[in-house]
Parts: C-alpha cells; structure tokens; sequence
C-alpha cells in the first residue's frame, strides 16, 4: 500500500511539473543578475504552475532579438523594454496590453506607468525608478583634499573637483569624472542639459515636430565636451582603453556619472571607498537628472500571455518581490514604500540622496515617446555628437548636422 501511494505521489508530482507553463523572460541588464536570480527563484516557489527561464542577452544582441520578434520570429514571454524603443515596437503592434487589477494598478506611480499608455491600453509597467546619480570615490576626495559634496553642490564646484581628482600616482592615471559617456543626448549627459533647464530635444509644431537644439542643448554639450579637451579631466572616447565605470571600480576615478543600479558592481571591489553624491545644480536651477523608465513588457507574439502577466504583475506589487530588490540595493517600482529596507542595504552610502533628487527626476524622452520613428530620430542625433565626442568634428558642425538630419526624420514622423 505504502509503495502504491509513493507512486501515485511522484506520477502527481510529474504531471503537475510537465503540466507548468514556461515562460522566457529576456533581459540586457546584468547589473541586476544577482536579484533577478532572488526573484525568479521566489517567484517559481509561490507559482508552482509557472517556471520562469531567464535570459540575460548583451544589449546588442538583445535588440537584434528584439528586431526578430517584429518580424514574426520566436520571442521571449516577458521583456525588458527601453522608452526610446517602446514607440515603434508599439506601433508596429509588436507588444500586446496587459492588464492589471484595478487596485493594484492604482497603487503603481502614474508618473511612471503613463510613457506605456497608448489610447488608455497599458503596453509596459516600469520595474522600478532607475535615476541617473553621481558616485564618489571617498578615498580620493579625502587624498586630495576635496570636500565631500553637500545638497548645494553646484557644476561649477564639480569641475573643480574633478580638476584636483585629475592626477598621476605610481605611473597610474587617475581621473576626475567620467566625460566619454556624458554625450548630452544620452541619459546621463541629458540629466545636466535638463539640470541647466533645458525642454527636450523635439519639440511639437503646428506642422507636426522638430528638433530642438537650442541654446541650452549646445552650452550644456560645449561644458561637458569641455570636461574631455578643454578641462582635461576625462578620457576621450577613443584614448580610453576601459568604460568609465571599470576605472572607477578600479580606484582611479574620483567622481562617476552613472545609474543607480550600478552599486552591486562595486562589491567587485571591497577596497572601493563609494559613497551617492547629490547631482550638481547649474545657474541657480534645482537638479532634474533623467530616469530611465525600462518597463516589462509582453511581446505580440508570447505564446504564455496570462503567465507573462502574472509574473510582471509579481514583479511590480509583491512585497516579497519589492522586499527583494531594496535589499539588493536596487529600487523597487514602489520606491517609497521599500525605501527603509533600501537604506538599510546601503549604510554609509548617502543613499537618502537618491531620494532627494526623485521628485525633480524627468523620464527620459516620455515628452516625445509618440513619435513612431523615435529610435532613427535618436540614432541620428547620437552618431553626430559622437563625431564631436570623438574629436572628428566641431561640436556646432556636429550639432548642425544632427539638427539637419533629425528635422527630416521628423516629417516622417507620424
């Protein structure tokens, strides 16, 4: 009897195992490896029916894979989505409505959730705020005699302590900030251009859309340019044999311009003396860096729809999920909610600055995200100020030739 009943128990649990449905769930951001296995594990334990399969993709490749579910190929069940892509895979029909519990999407931020809405359909949630930040490398402020940045800490203050960060030591360059990767039409050199006030980069006519590179766009560029030939306290895009943020988790960089989510790679290195910096004002104005809203969609062509819409819904709402991701140092989509355990995860890093800087945040392109041809327009603007960032042209050559090409692209614009 006993040995009849331990088989009736595994055929149970064999069915019960082929009868689960499996979703793929794809995504570029590796920096979130280590919670994401956190997650998924958690979420298979509480969802029996459910196995989710992850898929970390180099960002590259990512977008090719991405490229193929347009076209009709296989896809993944859940994926992550950037807001400058979002328009044209939305548009092409490429990514199916998802729909939440009425309470539960009342107590998602409508600030974040409102760039995925198209003709009042939700097409992607936001996992979490992700804000551009400024980290310090402490051990070079306090070798080189710089002040630790305090809540009034302007531009022009920055500068000067990237000028006294900016030296070599033992044959090794060490340098002030991160300059390669400040192109002021990308995330991070786009929170000083709104910092300085700037609008957006397209601006709505009465005959549809056109550039705007205005005064702001062009002197916010020249000062961040600056930082490369003028001020000579970062590495050009073509002199630098590592990214930005591999030479400050090696100790050699004092004050670096990236996202918030970037603080489980600094457990790479123990010795790493980090610390949050608040984002520099300019001209009197209230900081404004950019958030990044990546949302989860669910592609068109997702075979396991209701599952994929269970697990973004997990995602975003559980406790357990939210808990999670505070505890890793990552900023769940309920931000305030989790911010205790958040804070706790970071002691000693002036995380608080995080915070503070949340209510000023601009989403990033969430004015313009209409516009069917957004990824062509910003792909344009992109590869002329690289020319300028990679000193081939001038920069008012380089903005010149962007305003021209992305104005032609706009009268495609629907």
């Amino acid at each position: 009897m006993k040995k009849t009943l331990f088989l009736l128990a595994a055929l149970s649990l064999t069915a019960s195992a082929s009868a689960a449905t499996t979703i793929d769930y794809g995504t570029w951001d590796g920096t979130r490896q280590v919670a994401d296995a956190a997650l998924i594990a958690a979420f298979n334990k509480s969802h029996p029916d459910i196995v989710v399969k992850y898929n970390l993709v180099p960002w590259g490749v990512y977008w090719q894979k991405a490229s193929a579910m347009v076209a009709g190929g296989s896809t993944f069940d859940v994926m992550w989505m950037n807001l400058d892509n979002f328009p044209f895979y939305q548009s092409q029909g490429a990514l199916s409505p998802i729909t939440l519990d009425a309470k539960l999407a009342a107590s998602l931020p409508a600030s974040r959730t409102a760039p995925y809405r198209v003709n009042n359909q939700l097409y992607g949630v936001p996992l979490g705020p992700q804000p551009v930040t400024v980290y310090i490398n402490r051990a070079l402020f306090k070798e080189r005699g710089v002040p630790i940045p305090t809540a009034n800490w302007t531009y022009a203050q920055m500068l000067d302590a990237a000028k006294k960060l900016t030296f070599v030591k033992d044959g090794k360059q060490y340098f002030g900030i991160n300059g390669a990767d400040l192109q002021t039409d990308l995330e991070y050199g786009m929170s000083f251009y709104y910092s300085a006030g700037g609008q957006g980069l397209v601006k709505k006519t009465a005959g549809g859309y056109a550039p705007s590179l205005d005064a702001t766009f062009q002197k916010t560029s020249q000062q961040l340019l600056d930082l490369i030939y003028k001020d000579k306290v970062a590495a050009g895009p073509q002199a630098a044999s590592q990214q930005g943020y591999q030479v400050f988790l090696a100790g050699q960089m004092g004050i670096l311009v990236s996202g918030s989510w970037m603080v489980s790679t600094w457990d790479q290195n123990k010795a790493l003396d980090w610390a949050f910096a608040p984002f520099p004002s300019e001209g009197g104005l209230k900081p404004r860096p950019v958030v990044s809203a990546h949302a989860l969609v669910v592609p068109t062509g997702s075979k396991n729809k209701a599952a994929a819409q269970t697990f973004i819904t997990w995602m975003n709402t559980s406790p357990q999920a939210q808990r999670t991701l505070a505890q890793n140092g990552l900023l769940p989509t309920l931000a305030e909610t989790y911010k205790s355990q958040y804070l706790q995860a970071l002691p000693g890093r002036n995380a608080q600055t995080v915070f503070a800087q949340l209510p000023n945040s601009v989403v990033i392109n969430a004015d313009i995200r209409s516009l069917s041809n957004l990824p062509e327009v910003l792909t344009v603007l992109n590869q002329k100020l690289n020319l300028a960032w990679t000193n081939n042209v001038k920069l008012p050559d380089a903005i010149a030739q962007a305003q021209a090409a992305m104005a032609g692209l706009l009268k495609q614009s629907k």
